[in-house]
């Protein structure tokens, strides 16, 4: 396989990096199963606080692996499944 380039490289690593977690791989999972959820039901599902549960969506946003909206105070997640497909395929 030919990699675009040191985006390809960089954006994979950072996405792998943000997956080495077991936290964040429980994100995934759980918003993988649910489509969607706030904050608070993934804390009360993973057993962790709710601060926790934001600073790993954020690590996990910025690796384009989650998107989050905003619904008044309360903010809602969903799996970025085309940008994961994306960069485990640059492992086939």
């Amino acid at each position: 396989m030919q990699y675009v380039g040191s985006m390809t490289l960089e954006r994979d690593a950072k996405v792998f990096a943000a997956l080495s977690d077991p936290v964040r791989l429980g994100l995934v999972h759980e918003l993988r199963s649910r489509g969607q959820a706030c904050g608070k039901d993934l804390s009360e599902s993973l057993g962790i606080s709710l601060s926790l549960v934001c600073h790993h969506a954020r690590v996990l946003a910025e690796a384009g692996l989650l998107n989050k909206t905003k619904n008044g105070t309360t903010a809602v997640y969903t799996l970025n499944a085309p940008s994961l497909r994306d960069c485990l395929d640059t492992l086939d």
